[in-house]
């Protein structure tokens, strides 16, 4: 499993952030790829660049960008900021109990 690689190497299907992850992705790639498409739902209900969205929250662009694309895995500070300029929760909490994936020998 590639468990250190970036959402976006889970794909197996469509186009980032609303394609089909692979069954192996783990649980972080999920939560990466519904950030994504939180993100980007609401940059365009709300009219906003990558960079409109940057200016608003007080993050880089191109961290933007690397969320928007599944390049990176946002850290919780970028996380806060994003959800206090956008006034929404970005995290998926509770998405843990939705993804149902095969358990494997040795886990819990």
């Amino acid at each position: 499993m590639r468990k250190d690689a970036v959402p976006n190497t889970f794909l197996v299907s469509g186009i980032w952030p609303d394609g089909e992850l692979s069954i192996d992705a783990p649980l972080a790639a999920h939560y990466g790829r519904h950030v994504a498409q939180t993100l980007k739902r609401l940059k365009n209900e709300r009219g906003l660049g990558q960079r409109g969205l940057a200016e608003l929250s007080g993050v880089h662009h191109n961290t933007v960008g690397r969320v928007l694309r599944g390049e990176v895995y946002p850290d919780l500070a970028t996380l806060a900021r994003l959800e206090q300029a956008l006034d929404v929760s970005l995290y998926p909490t509770g998405l843990h109990r939705r993804i149902h994936r095969p358990r494997t020998s040795g886990s819990g």
